[in-house]
């Protein structure tokens, strides 16, 4: 590959450019900022390597898997160099989770299969990060059985709704009026909102609160009701536009 992207120049200057040319949609503020960015310095020295797209979406798996296993078996209240290590742990994963599209684009090596196959490992590992928070919140507060399970149950149900709404956050805009209309206050305040479901943010947010249980815990029930509002915004807009449309990941 002869593009000057990869030779030549700074580092910082060269994956800027790789990241404005290959990050796909835009992300929004939190993963526009860091893990793009981050993702575009991971993916840029793996053009002329042999490591798949694929590849780099298994390690970003694995990398999620280990934050999930350091929440789950540290004592609350966490420590900050615990929290220090589950925060560079967790966005480096999703980082990964970026670059691997951005891998992909640069090689013209884009597929359905890897679409797919993101996506699933989205499911994966959304449901590793619920569940070891949701580990975390038992030892914190001693629940009884019911509880215990109750609260296992809305995490799985939160790492879904988690998902459903990062693949379906394009089509909100894009169902709602045609390219160049201006868009409805409505759909604007939903639009603005949707900032506020920034995975990599919220990585970084229950890295943080891990210091403060209960904090944690009213940031979990937040999150799982905006969720729920932005799904039910999006099945208004699909009845309204006639349907739904085929998704795919968008990091």
């Amino acid at each position: 590959m002869s593009d000057p992207i990869l030779k030549g120049g700074g580092f910082l200057a060269r994956a800027r450019e790789f990241r404005r040319r290959y990050q796909g949609p835009e992300g929004l503020f939190w993963i526009r900022r860091i893990n793009h960015p981050v993702g575009a310095m991971l993916a840029l020295p793996l053009v002329r390597t042999r490591v798949t797209p694929n590849a780099v979406t298994i390690a970003g798996l694995v990398v999620h898997l280990m934050g999930a296993l350091l929440v789950a078996v540290v004592a609350p209240p966490a420590s900050p160099l615990a929290i220090l290590a589950i925060v560079v742990v967790w966005q480096l994963a999703f980082s990964l989770d970026c670059s691997d599209g951005q891998l992909a684009r640069a090689r013209g090596q884009a597929s359905a299969f890897g679409a797919w196959f993101d996506q699933l490992v989205d499911v994966v590992s959304h449901a590793a990060v619920y569940t070891s928070l949701s580990l975390y919140l038992v030892r914190a507060f001693d629940p009884d059985a019911a509880m215990a399970v109750l609260l296992a149950c809305t995490a799985v149900t939160l790492s879904l709704l988690q998902t459903f709404s990062t693949w379906q956050r394009a089509e909100l805009v894009s169902r709602e009026r045609p390219i160049g209309e201006r868009p409805s206050p409505r759909l604007l305040a939903i639009y603005s909102a949707r900032h506020l479901l920034d995975y990599g943010w919220f990585l970084f947010a229950v890295s943080i609160l891990l210091l403060w249980p209960l904090g944690l815990l009213a940031f979990l029930v937040f999150s799982g009701l905006l969720q729920g509002l932005y799904v039910a915004a999006q099945i208004v807009l699909s009845r309204r536009t006639g349907g739904p449309s085929g998704t795919r990941s968008t990091a």
